[in-house]
């Protein structure tokens, strides 16, 4: 009995941890439009100086680790939907910060000061010598940061997490009017540019992406990487690449201007804010245009995206051009995208799905040759997908196969060592089930499955952590 009365004390103190990583997050994410004495952000750091001093009395100091791409709180990653961590874990990471601890007496002060460090451009940070360096400027008091200093080539959630705060920061600086953070936004599509042209690991992993941060950047990633890899497709060389992908990152910047509550709407827009979110790719194409160090070309995918081939969609056009070749594979990437991505009001569709959509309903508003290659570069599963066997077994798909695009690489689920791990060995789908095109899709965050721990450790050979589970249950 003493021993299960420890477990759930245990349990409960790790769920306040969370709920504090969370907060601070939040508050973070938030601290990026409003100044830390706006309600949306004094709140939110109140409900974590609730959550920490209750945990500062029982310990010395609460830890915070940000380990490739995860957040650690008690020697356990926060796994799951919590969409704010992905704003911590970027931030921290651009700014070269592996752990965060607060030490019994913080105050609210040292707390919002830090907040809004974490959102300050980068070269603030380099100016004065880095995080320490400012802290101490501004008087912050019972926290300690410890810096980050190298990090391991091609590590999926890493890059991910970057590229959302370099997404994050530009869009802030649009919103406000400051000058965009595109340095950063260059070096995290040259990144991205980099790892497709290389081992192409990241495209495998976009469904395992899933989940971790809110839609509007989130999508915007995907996007990006998907009209890169689209672009490779058709024979772009690197700097043409790196021009589409800072263009497709930026394709939505005019949506920072479109009030949260159309934004965020839980369902169908009605007339009214349709207009109102109809004017982002306008506003957008403005913001771009003013900024020197952005390609020419970003304005102008940012005005064309919703503009189909056949001129339906928005902004209508007085007379009819000649759509840019990076906006029309936006537009295909992004529609894409938005089948396979769940809403409010509808589920998002199978990948397979979603293929047999596009090709079907999409002909008049999608160059229908782009069309085809994207269609042939994803196949029926794209890589990543989890599919569930008949023989109760789960695969995952690994890659596309070029000679057979219906009948993708996968590998299956095994335990090894009590834990789970994919096979050594990769397949043709077809050898691991007789109809490989009628499989059910399974959902990674609903089963808990952390997908890129997963392919990391199968595609590399390097082990996660032992106290990073690949499973929860």
């Amino acid at each position: 009995m003493l021993g299960e009365a420890a477990a759930a004390n245990t349990d409960v103190h790790h769920a306040a941890a969370e709920r504090a990583a969370i907060s601070l997050a939040r508050a973070m994410k938030n601290v990026v439009f409003y100044d830390a004495s706006h309600p949306v952000v004094r709140d939110v750091l109140q409900e974590f100086l609730v959550d920490l001093n209750a945990l500062l009395e029982e310990r010395r100091e609460f830890v915070i680790k940000l380990i490739d791409g995860y957040a650690v709180v008690d020697d356990r990653p926060i796994i799951g939907q919590h969409a704010a961590l992905g704003n911590l874990v970027g931030a921290c990471h651009r700014r070269k910060v592996e752990t965060v601890a607060f030490q019994r007496g913080v105050r609210a002060y040292d707390v919002e000061g830090f907040v809004r460090l974490l959102a300050i451009d980068l070269d603030d940070i380099e100016q004065y010598g880095g995080m320490h360096q400012l802290m101490i400027r501004d008087s912050i008091q019972h926290i300690t940061v410890e810096r980050l200093s190298s990090r391991k080539k091609s590590d999926w959630r890493w890059m991910h997490a970057c590229t959302i705060d370099a997404l994050r920061s530009a869009a802030a600086g649009a919103r406000t009017g400051r000058a965009m953070d595109v340095t950063g936004v260059r070096l995290s599509v040259r990144e991205i540019v980099d790892d497709i042209l290389g081992e192409r690991s990241i495209l495998y992993n976009l469904n395992s992406m899933k989940g971790m941060d809110e839609y509007t950047f989130i999508h915007a990633l995907h996007i990006c990487i998907l009209a890169i890899e689209l672009g490779r497709q058709v024979g772009l060389d690197a700097t043409q690449l790196e021009e589409l992908g800072v263009a497709a990152l930026l394709h939505d910047v005019g949506k920072v201007f479109v009030p949260l509550e159309v934004l965020r709407k839980p369902n169908r827009l009605d007339e009214a804010e349709f207009a109102i979110m109809s004017r982002h790719p306008v506003d957008g194409a403005i913001v771009l245009a003013r900024e020197p160090r952005v390609p020419e070309v970003a304005a102008v995918v940012a005005f064309e995206h919703h503009i189909h081939l056949d001129h339906s969609g928005y902004p209508r056009l007085r007379q009819p051009r000649r759509l840019h070749m990076y906006s029309l594979m936006t537009s295909i990437s992004d529609v894409y995208d938005a089948l396979i991505t769940a809403r409010p009001y509808r589920p998002p569709l199978p990948p397979l799905r979603a293929v047999e959509v596009m090709r079907t309903e999409y002909t008049t508003r999608l160059e229908p040759r782009l069309l085809t290659r994207f269609l042939a570069m994803l196949g029926p599963y794209p890589s990543g997908t989890l599919l569930a066997l008949p023989d109760g077994r789960i695969a995952v798909v690994t890659r596309p196969n070029a000679s057979a695009p219906e009948n993708p690489f996968a590998r299956v689920m095994q335990e090894e060592l009590g834990r789970e791990r994919l096979s050594h060995t990769e397949v043709p789908l077809s050898e691991l089930a007789d109809d490989p095109g009628g499989l059910a899709v399974l959902d990674p965050v609903a089963l808990r499955i952390d997908l890129i721990a997963l392919l990391h450790e199968a595609t590399t050979g390097v082990v996660p952590d032992d106290s990073r589970p690949v499973i929860l249950t």
